[in-house]
């Protein structure tokens, strides 16, 4: 057991895919969680697992985080990695007749030294409750305010987008651009381990791929990826009703779709879009 355990819940009244996509949109937390609390996406894994999250609880507690684990409309598992605290945390999310039962499981370890001194003189279990309870409130003022903008993504109209994933600029020189662009605009450059290098522009990414042919653009190899909100299906559906064709990927490794959860479109000018669903599991 560790110093810091609790499992608290709340029935929400509204749909559990709902509740799930707010809840594992890390992106909006700014707009529902205590102002004290901050988190910032270090890297977001198109297969979600991996992504890397660094939280701040007031002044002086910080600690890194990462998605273990995730089933659409079921759990998002985070572990506490590294930093303040050490652990595991999971949001639960069970469909009833009245709308979401979420859960939030803790059990956590100080890593801090003086963060073990205070866990003997206060109850940090109990404290969390009480956060954690003020979450909920705000989580429940949050759905509220955006729910007619759900309603009517589900009602029809057009395919709710999340953001741009990532777009792509092919360059001469891999390293000199990202030199160039972390100097005029201060971005934050990411490897990925597979010699592809991207330019963090907030929650949006440029990855930068080597090209050392001419310069004319191929509209077949610029590719916009879409992280979407709307289930993949109804997708179909909508560009099917909108006479919009389903197209094959380009053939280059970094675009495969291995998990047929991607598929790809081309805009009035030929630039080939890439959808991918933000709830897969």
């Amino acid at each position: 057991m560790g110093e810091l355990k609790a499992k608290d819940s709340v029935l929400l009244n509204y749909p559990v895919d709902y509740v799930y996509r707010t809840v594992t949109d890390i992106a909006s937390y700014s707009k529902w969680w205590p102002h004290e609390v901050k988190s910032e996406l270090e890297y977001l894994d198109p297969a979600i697992i991996g992504t890397r999250i660094n939280v701040q609880n007031g002044p002086f507690v910080k600690w890194k985080s990462v998605v273990s684990g995730f089933k659409t409309n079921k759990l998002l598992a985070i572990d506490y990695v590294d930093g303040a605290w050490t652990g595991k945390t999971a949001w639960r999310f069970e469909e009833t007749a009245a709308g979401t039962m979420l859960t939030m499981e803790i059990d956590i370890n100080c890593n801090r030294l003086w963060l073990k001194a205070v866990s003997k003189v206060v109850n940090l279990s109990r404290m969390h409750t009480r956060q954690i309870t003020r979450i909920f409130a705000n989580l429940g003022k949050h759905l509220e305010h955006n729910f007619d903008e759900y309603r009517r993504q589900q009602t029809g109209g057009g395919i709710s987008v999340s953001g741009i994933d990532h777009l792509i600029l092919r360059v001469t020189d891999v390293n000199r651009s990202a030199a160039f662009y972390k100097d005029v605009f201060r971005v934050e450059n990411i490897s990925n381990g597979y010699g592809e290098t991207s330019l963090k522009f907030g929650s949006q990414k440029i990855l930068l791929v080597h090209h050392s042919g001419p310069h004319a653009v191929s509209k077949d190899e610029v590719i916009f990826r879409m992280e979407l909100n709307t289930p993949l299906d109804k997708v179909r559906a909508i560009l099917k009703e909108k006479g919009i064709a389903i197209l094959p990927g380009p053939l280059y490794a970094s675009a495969l779709n291995t998990n047929n959860d991607m598929f790809f479109i081309k805009d009035p000018d030929g630039y080939l879009i890439a959808l991918r669903s933000n709830n897969r599991g």
